[in-house]
C-alpha cells in the first residue's frame, strides 16, 4: 500500500497524502471510524511539516465524518478551522467548502451564481445542519427543503436521503411526528436501495426516536434493534451505542433494568460523554419509577454534571426536571421548584418548546402546593398554549387536568376566575389564551362524551364556556352551551338542556350568528320531542324558517 511504502521510506508528505486518500475511500464506504482515524493522522503529519493546504483538507475530511455521525458541534469546529486556513492561504474554492454558517452561506451564493446544482445543494445541507444545531428550526427546514428539491432534480440519491433525514430531525424537534415519520421512511428506503449501511442505520435510529416520542414502543424497539445490528456489523461503535441508548429508553419504559445498564456500560467504555449522560439519565428515571431513589439521584446527578461539561442544554434540562420530580416525591417542594425553573431556562436556550410544555405543569404543581394558584395558572396556560400549537394531546392533558382542579376548588374558584391571564410571549404569538384554552377544553369534553364519562364532559364544557366568556368569544360560548345542552339531553335532564339551548340561541341572536341560532333551535326541537312536549314545537319551526328565509334572501341579493 502507498501509505506503508511512504512510511517506510520516511516520506512524510507522501504518507499524509496517502492517509488522506484512505480517509476518502473509507468515507465513501461509510467506514467512519477508519476514515476518522486516517484523516486525523493525515492532519497531524500535515500540521507537523507545515503543509497548510493538507492540514485544511484533512480538517474538512474530519468535518464531513463528524457531520455524517450527527456530531454537529465537532463538525462545525473542524469546518471553521479549515475555512480559516483556506482563507489565509487564498484558496477560494476550498473556502466555499468549509467554515460553518457564514461559509456555507457564501458557498451557496457562489454555487448558485455559477449554476453548480450539486454545490448549491451541498451548501444548503451544511446551512441546514448549522441552523439545526443553533435551534433555528424554520431556517433549517427551508435549507433542507431546498436542498431536497435540488438533489431530487439532479438524481442524487444520497443527497436526497440526507436532506430528508435533516427534514425528519427538524420535524421531530418540533413534535411534527407524522411529517418526521414520512421523511425518515423515505430516507430509509433510499439508503437501503443504494446499499448505504450507515445511512440506513441512521434513518432507522431516527425513526425509532420518532416512534418512541409517540409511545409506539414496539415499533421503536424494532427500529432500534435493526439499527443496532447494522452498526454492529459494520463496526461503528458510536452507532451501536446510540442504538443501545434508544433501546435503553424503551427498556426503561418497560422496567427492563439489565438492558438499560448495558447501554450505559458501552457508552462509558467508548468514551462517549453525551451517550453516557443520556444512559445515566435513562437509568436514573428507571430507578425512580422503581422507588430506588438513592440510586436514581446518584445517576441523575452524574448525568447533570456531564451534560453541563459538554454544554448540552436539552440534556441538562431533562436531568434537572427528573431531579425536581424526585424532590417532589420527597416533599422538598421549594428545592424542586428551583430545579424546574433552571430546567425551563435550559429549554429556553435550546428552543425546546415540547420540553417546556412537559415541565411547566410540574412547576405549577409546586405553586399549588404552596397555595399560589394564580402563578400555577400562568404556567399551565403557557403549557396548554404550547400543546395546542404543537397539536399534541399528550401535552394538553396535564395542564387541563390541573386547571380543572384549581377551578373546582371552592375556596380558590372566584379569585382564579377573576384573575387576569398572563401567558407572556406565547400568548402574544398565538392570540387570546382564553380562546385557546376554551377550544382545548371543548375538545376534551367531546372526548369524554364519546367515552360516556358524563361528569368529566360536563366539567370540561362548563370550563370551556367560562374561558370563551372571559375572552368575549360569543360564538365559542354559544357552542359550549349547545354541547352542555346535548349532554343534558343524553342524560334526560331536559329542563337543564332546554335552559342551555335557550341561552345559546340568545347569544347567537345577539351577534347575528344565524347558523348558531338555527342549531340552537334545532336542539330545542329535539329536546322537546324527546320530552313529548309538542306545544312549543310549532313556534320553534316558524322561527327557524324565518331565519332560513332571511339568510337565503340576503344571500341572493
Amino acid at each position: 500500500m502507498a501509505h506503508e511504502i511512504h512510511s517506510r521510506i520516511g516520506n512524510d508528505m507522501g504518507t499524509a497524502n496517502a492517509l488522506y486518500g484512505l480517509g476518502e475511500i473509507y468515507r465513501a464506504q461509510s467506514r467512519h471510524r477508519e476514515a476518522e482515524e486516517a484523516f486525523r493522522k493525515a492532519h497531524e503529519i500535515h500540521s507537523r511539516v507545515g503543509n497548510e493546504m493538507g492540514t485544511a483538507n484533512a480538517l474538512h475530511g474530519l468535518g464531513e465524518i463528524y457531520r455524517a455521525q450527527s456530531r454537529n458541534r465537532e463538525a462545525e469546529e473542524a469546518f471553521r478551522k479549515a475555512h480559516k486556513i483556506h482563507s489565509r492561504i487564498g484558496n477560494d474554492r476550498s473556502v466555499k467548502e468549509s467554515g460553518g454558517g457564514e461559509a456555507f452561506r457564501k458557498a451557496h451564493e457562489i454555487h448558485s451564481r455559477i449554476r453548480d446544482d450539486m454545490g448549491t445543494a451541498n451548501a444548503l445541507d451544511g446551512l441546514g445542519l448549522i441552523y439545526h444545531a443553533q435551534s433555528r428550526n424554520q431556517e433549517a427546514e427551508e435549507a433542507f427543503r431546498n436542498a431536497y428539491k435540488i438533489h431530487s432534480r439532479i438524481g442524487n440519491d444520497m443527497g436526497t436521503a440526507n436532506a430528508l433525514r435533516g427534514l425528519g430531525e427538524i420535524y421531530r424537534a418540533q413534535s411534527r411526528n407524522r411529517e418526521a415519520e414520512e421523511a425518515l421512511r423515505e430516507a430509509h428506503e433510499i439508503q437501503s436501495r443504494i446499499g448505504n449501511d450507515m445511512g440506513t442505520a441512521n434513518a432507522l435510529h431516527d425513526l425509532g426516536d420518532t416512534y418512541r416520542a409517540q409511545s409506539r414502543n414496539r415499533e421503536a424497539e424494532e427500529a432500534f434493534r435493526k439499527a443496532y445490528k447494522i452498526h454492529s456489523r459494520i463496526g461503528n461503535d458510536m452507532g451501536t451505542a446510540n442504538a443501545l441508548r434508544g433501546l435503553g429508553e424503551i427498556y426503561r419504559a418497560q422496567s427492563r433494568n439489565r438492558e438499560a445498564e448495558e447501554a450505559y456500560e458501552i457508552h462509558s467504555r467508548i468514551g462517549d460523554d453525551k451517550g453516557t449522560a443520556n444512559a445515566l439519565l435513562a437509568l436514573g428515571e428507571l430507578h425512580r419509577t422503581q422507588a430506588r431513589n438513592q440510586e436514581a439521584e446518584k445517576c441523575l446527578t452524574q448525568a447533570r454534571h456531564i451534560f453541563s461539561l459538554i454544554s448540552d442544554d436539552l440534556g441538562t434540562g431533562n436531568t434537572l426536571r427528573s431531579l425536581g420530580s424526585l424532590l417532589i416525591e420527597r416533599r422538598q417542594d421549594e428545592e424542586a421548584q428551583s430545579l424546574f425553573c433552571q430546567a425551563l431556562s435550559a429549554f429556553n436556550r435550546k428552543g425546546a418548546s415540547f420540553s417546556r410544555a412537559q415541565t411547566l405543569p410540574l412547576l405549577a404543581s409546586t405553586y399549588v402546593i404552596k397555595g399560589n394558584p394564580l402563578e400555577a395558572e400562568e404556567s399551565l396556560n403557557e403549557a396548554l398554549i404550547i400543546g395546542i400549537q404543537l397539536n399534541d394531546g399528550r401535552l394538553q392533558a396535564p395542564p387541563l387536568e390541573l386547571l380543572s382542579v384549581i377551578f373546582a376548588s371552592k375556596s380558590k374558584y372566584s379569585a382564579t376566575l377573576a384573575a387576569p391571564l398572563h401567558a407572556g410571549a406565547a400568548c402574544e404569538r398565538t392570540g387570546d389564551a382564553n380562546i385557546l384554552r376554551g377550544a382545548a377544553l371543548h375538545d376534551q369534553g367531546k372526548a369524554f362524551l364519546v367515552q360516556s364519562k358524563y361528569g368529566k364532559a360536563e366539567e370540561a364544557y362548563s370550563l370551556a364556556q367560562t374561558s370563551f366568556s372571559r375572552a368575549g368569544d360569543a360564538r365559542g360560548e354559544a357552542s359550549a352551551l349547545r354541547s352542555l345542552g346535548t349532554l343534558y339531553t343524553l342524560q334526560r335532564r331536559f329542563e337543564l338542556a332546554v335552559n342551555r339551548f335557550v341561552q345559546a340561541r340568545s347569544i347567537s341572536a345577539a351577534i347575528s350568528d344565524y347558523d348558531g341560532e338555527l342549531m340552537a333551535l334545532g336542539c330545542l326541537m329535539g329536546a322537546r320531542l324527546l320530552q313529548r312536549k309538542r306545544a312549543g314545537l310549532r313556534s320553534y319551526c316558524v322561527e327557524a324558517l324565518k331565519i332560513y328565509d332571511r339568510t337565503q334572501w340576503s344571500g341572493s341579493k
